[in-house]
């Protein structure tokens, strides 16, 4: 079953729910055509967390999915390809980088908040996505830390740097 059309609405609220999770650029489509695949794909081994967004050849929403770690958006989309009617119907793929150090939950309550920002529930056939309440999700994307930054070294307190003078 198709979802909306994955326009700038969709991608906003995709990017969005990452919020300071995201790394990287506003969402461009990839191709997902035969011929640029196994490319594509390539180049999406290097996204390691965030969430994907498949469409069609009409650019409707096929698929709304999360990848966190192990082989990340790449190989997610590998395992959809085993699929004969998605490897079929999956013509383009839009993807929203997240940090690869935040916290699975994070990024698992950032796939059910997209879902239901699209309005994707209920009209996708089975799908479901996780249920989290715009409260949780809020404290799991924003409780993942800053990458620390420790404060400088005085002069003369560096590793090797050991003068006469301390003695």
């Amino acid at each position: 079953m198709a979802g909306p059309v994955a326009d700038a609405r969709v991608l906003r609220h995709a990017w969005t729910v990452l919020g300071p999770l995201v790394r990287g650029d506003w969402p461009v489509p990839y191709s997902l055509e035969p011929p640029h695949r196994e490319e594509t794909l390539t180049e999406l081994d290097e996204v390691l967390a965030g969430l994907y967004l498949a469409v069609d050849a009409d650019g409707r929403l096929r698929w709304l999915g999360k990848a966190h770690r192990d082989g990340g958006v790449g190989a997610r989309l590998r395992d959809h390809f085993r699929h004969p009617e998605r490897a079929r119907v999956f013509t383009g793929v839009f993807v929203v980088a997240a940090d690869p150090f935040s916290p699975p939950r994070a990024i698992e309550a950032a796939e059910g908040r997209a879902a239901d920002l699209i309005g994707l529930r209920g009209r996708m056939g089975p799908r479901t996505w996780p249920v989290v309440t715009p409260a949780r999700w809020l404290a799991l994307v924003t409780s993942h830390p800053a990458s620390p930054i420790g404060r400088p070294r005085p002069s003369g307190e560096g590793p090797g740097d050991r003068s006469a003078a301390r003695a």
